[in-house]
């Protein structure tokens, strides 16, 4: 009884102080955990491999737990992103892939949820490091009319954070996009249209009607090689660029759960909902039809990103992959913001969830 007595007491006296000091301790796990953040830098901890990592996996529907279209590569100490959707910005803060470390982005297509973190991108990175020039920003003719319109869109606010702080010394052009536009490639033409540090990316034509141009990147590196497919549907010029890859990251949209929306928004009288769900099928790919396209480009693994619709609970991944197996025999991973595929030459990938 007498040690009940003193375990008793020995809490309460622990509860009284915590609930005392209860600030002091506040700011004591505040300040660790603003020192993780802060100082975490994904870039410099894998300088050394090839690394590729979810940035934003979500679509225009609604999903908290996914930022926009974003995938970012890592390779020789570069870092490359690929899109740049609503949200991703503050996600790669998030997971310590600081903006200041961004080399270039490269843009797939202009739909919305691809482009919407475009301003937040360029603000983010001057502010990361006192950069004194502009984000490269690469992408098909037309590219260069996004960089334009955001820059033109944020011009107050750069002007406003300049003033805020005089002592940096930051030019205009060191928050702004610089569009570096190159000719859409024909079929089976896949030009160079990166190269440093042993890393080259090349530009794929893919189809994504109507929307034109649309475009996938290979990434190649250390005799490794990643595909990211962009949006498109079923596309032969796809497989012959991924052939032999070690990772094809694709988008999938699974037709029986798109068309589950649609019932129910016509339902309830949402017809431009309905009218959407009813249309996106057709130039968007399914992940049976992805799973074919790395199945017979040879690909060593497959990657889910950009889901339609969103998974928000894992148990949804077995519809959204319903058939996958059968075609294709590869490993295959579902996508969700954080998550890290490293490769190497002579191992398998690992998937690493950094969330």
């Amino acid at each position: 009884m007498k040690r009940l007595i003193v375990v008793f007491a020995s809490i309460s006296i622990i509860g009284f102080f915590s609930y005392q000091f209860k600030n002091t301790l506040a700011m004591m796990l505040f300040k660790q955990a603003i020192t993780a953040q802060v100082t975490r830098d994904l870039v410099l901890d894998y300088a050394d491999g090839f690394h590729v990592i979810s940035c934003g996996s979500g679509t225009p529907l609604p999903d908290l737990s996914m930022a926009g279209g974003c995938t970012a590569v890592i390779a020789a100490g570069q870092l490359f992103l690929f899109d740049a959707g609503e949200g991703s910005a503050e996600t790669l803060g998030v997971l310590g892939l600081r903006p200041s470390r961004i080399d270039a982005i490269f843009m797939t297509h202009f739909h919305s949820d691809h482009i919407a973190g475009l301003g937040s991108m360029a603000l983010q990175r001057n502010l990361g490091n006192n950069i004194k020039t502009s984000l490269p920003l690469y992408g098909a003719l037309g590219v260069e009319e996004v960089a334009e319109g955001f820059n033109l869109a944020f011009a107050q606010d750069h002007a406003y954070r300049i003033e805020h702080h005089p002592s940096l010394n930051a030019p205009l052009e060191a928050l702004q996009l610089e569009a570096r536009a190159f000719d859409l490639p024909p079929n089976g033409k896949f030009p160079e249209i990166y190269a440093a540090k042993g890393v080259s990316i090349r530009a794929i034509a893919v189809p994504h009607g109507p929307v034109r141009p649309a475009l996938a990147y290979s990434v190649e590196y250390q005799g490794m090689k990643v595909v990211i497919s962009g949006d498109t549907q079923v596309s032969q010029n796809l497989v012959l660029a991924a052939t032999g890859a070690d990772l094809l990251v694709h988008e999938g949209l699974q037709a029986e759960m798109v068309g589950v929306i649609e019932q129910i928004a016509r339902a309830d009288g949402q017809t431009a909902l309905a009218t959407v769900m009813h249309d996106i099928p057709s130039y968007h790919a399914t992940p049976v039809e992805a799973a074919k396209v790395a199945a017979e480009a040879g690909v060593k693994s497959l990657a889910f990103t950009h889901m339609i619709p969103p998974l928000p609970v894992g148990l949804l991944e077995g519809p959204f992959l319903s058939g996958v197996n059968e075609a294709y025999g590869g490993t295959v991973f579902v996508l969700r913001d954080g998550h890290m595929i490293s490769l190497s030459v002579d191992k398998a990938p690992v998937r690493t969830k950094l969330l």
